[in-house]
Order: structure tokens, then sequence, then C-alpha cells
């Protein structure tokens, strides 16, 4: 291995682990908004009405926790193919970071303004950007194979290019859909989930990864 290629090795380490980390942050920080019921009286069905009037609380959780985890993966996934680095990637992934580690914030807003729709708008574009960064940094990375391994099928590339920006799609869809009913733009937002399930049936990855 060349001394240069060593240095690039360790700097990618060095990005990798630092996003591993503001994720890590970024998902514990959702819990702390769980809070438990304050009960005046120590009866079981006053703690089930506590827990069920929390129900949002709780459901906004595991959305975005789910919608942090997947942006966590496909970044751990896209950085197994790149290689290298430059002063711009860099820059991407930082502002790719900067929007997780607001996950928490965008939680707690749709929490306590899910019926305003400035606050789902604001939501939806907090959710997306992530997505869209993540998108960048691999149209970056993997143009004219700058950054990205020579011998990766151009197809597959492209492939992945198409299931970064499934995500930001769908949020920013919805909205417009907001302008109908705020509650509206949240309902479709459930479409991440089959939309994915569908895309990785219908195109499944044509390499396996290592």
């Amino acid at each position: 291995m060349k001394k240069s290629d060593y240095y690039e090795r360790r700097g990618l380490d060095r990005i990798i682990g630092i996003s591993d980390a503001v994720f890590a942050f970024s998902l514990t920080l959702l819990a702390i908004d769980l809070a438990v019921p304050d009960l005046q009286k120590q009866q079981d069905a006053l703690l089930v009405q506590g827990l069920v009037d929390e129900y949002s609380h709780f459901l906004y959780f595991f959305l975005t926790f789910i919608i942090t985890a997947a942006y966590w993966s496909n970044h751990h996934r896209i950085f197994r193919f790149i290689t290298g680095y430059d002063g711009i990637l860099m820059r991407l992934n930082t502002f790719f970071l900067l929007f997780i580690i607001m996950m928490p914030f965008v939680t707690k807003l749709i929490n306590e303004y899910g019926h305003i729709q400035l606050a789902v708008i604001i939501a939806a574009l907090g959710y997306a950007a992530p997505g869209i960064l993540l998108g960048f940094i691999w149209h970056y990375a993997s143009r004219r194979y700058l950054h990205i391994k020579k011998d990766l099928p151009e197809d597959f590339v492209k492939l992945t290019m198409f299931k970064n920006y499934i995500s930001p799609v769908i949020f920013l869809l919805s909205i417009p859909i907001s302008f109908m009913k705020p509650t509206f733009a949240l309902y479709f937002w459930l479409l991440l989930f089959p939309a994915h399930i569908i895309t990785e049936i219908l195109f499944p990855d044509i390499i396996e990864e290592d």
C-alpha cells in the first residue's frame, strides 16, 4: 500500500467514525422527549390512560428512529464503496450530519405542532434534507468514478443514486398535500415503508456487498 493510500484510508475512517458517533447521539436524544405520565394516584387504569395520551410521542419517536436508522444504513452502505475523499465530500458529509443531529428537534416540532401546516412543512424538509445530501454525496463521489471503486458496474451506481432519493421525494411530495390538511401529509409519510420494500423487490442490487 502506498503511503498516500494509507492516509486516505485513515481519513475516511475518521469521517465514518464521526458520522457513526453523530448518528448514535441523535438516536439517543430521540428518547429524551418520551415522558413517563405523572399520576396523582398509583392506579393501573390511570397509567394506561396516561400512556395512551402519549401515543403520538411514541409514534413519532418510532417514525424518526426508523428514518434516522435508514439514513445511517444508506450512509454506511455507500461509504463501503467510497475509496477516497476531498474537501467537497467532507463538507457534504458535514452538512448531512448537521441535519441528522437536528432529527430530535424535528421530532419535537411535529409532536407539539403536527396540526399546524408550517410545522409539517418544516418537518418534511428536515426529514428530506439528509436524504438529499446523501444523494449529493454519492453523485459527487461517483461522478466519473472520482472517489468510488473503479470496478463498480454503471447500473449499480445509477441504481444507488435512485434509491438514495426515494425518501426525500416522498417527504417533498407531502408538502403540497399539507395544503389540503396537515395530517394528510403525515399519513403520506407512511408510504415510505412500502416504497422501499417495493423498490428492493423490483430493483435488487446487481452486485453483492462484501
